[in-house]
């Protein structure tokens, strides 16, 4: 017996809702969660390859005042849009993705990228990089040279190198999240191969 493809189309209209909702909560979320943890992954490397070299040739108190202008300007908020947004999106995509297949390989590429980037590079920031850049900002720009010196001296090689971790971290999630928007997983396709 044929199928009348008007009436199949009335009755399969009812899941498609839901399903084309779904589709697209998860889609934004992964988008939002790659593009923020893309553009804070640019901002770390940025830092390692051009920012820290340029000042690396500085005196100590042009390093200094440098740094502390720097780290008191990035505190706005595009930066903390991307900063803040690169944790949570990656976490709204998950829930998204495990509500409808919790083991697809986009839900462990988002579940990676979540963990590199949260545990490398959110928290490493908060708990490392800002109290660095407050102690920093604490150093007296009119002290004398030895303590500019010192000040430097403490803060720019441990700096750099938890600024590379993060770079490292960051980036590493941003390709987990590209690999994750790559994939498409068949269990997201009708039968007969058509998307669903």
């Amino acid at each position: 017996m044929k199928r009348n493809p008007n009436k199949e189309d009335t009755l399969s209209s009812g899941p498609i809702r839901p399903t084309v909702l779904g589709s697209t909560i998860r889609a934004l979320t992964l988008g939002l969660a790659t593009l923020t943890t893309g553009l804070v992954a640019g901002v770390f490397y940025a830092y390692a390859i051009s920012v820290n070299l340029g000042l690396a040739a500085q005196s100590d108190a042009s390093y200094v005042a440098t740094m502390q202008a720097i780290n008191e300007r990035i505190e706005n908020p595009l930066f903390f849009a991307s900063f803040f947004g690169a944790a949570l999106f990656p976490l709204a995509a998950l829930a998204a993705h495990h509500s409808r297949r919790p083991q697809s390989s986009q839900f462990w590429l988002i579940a990676l990228a979540s963990v590199l980037y949260i545990g490398g590079s959110f928290l490493l920031t908060s708990f490392v990089n800002v109290p660095m850049n407050n102690q920093l900002a604490a150093v007296d720009l009119e002290g004398p040279a030895r303590i500019l010196a010192k000040a430097r001296d403490t803060y720019e090689g441990p700096w750099n190198v938890w600024n590379g971790v993060r770079a490292v971290f960051s980036t590493l999630a941003f390709l987990a999240l590209i690999g994750a928007c790559l994939l498409r997983d068949h269990r997201d396709r009708w039968p007969g191969g058509r998307s669903r």
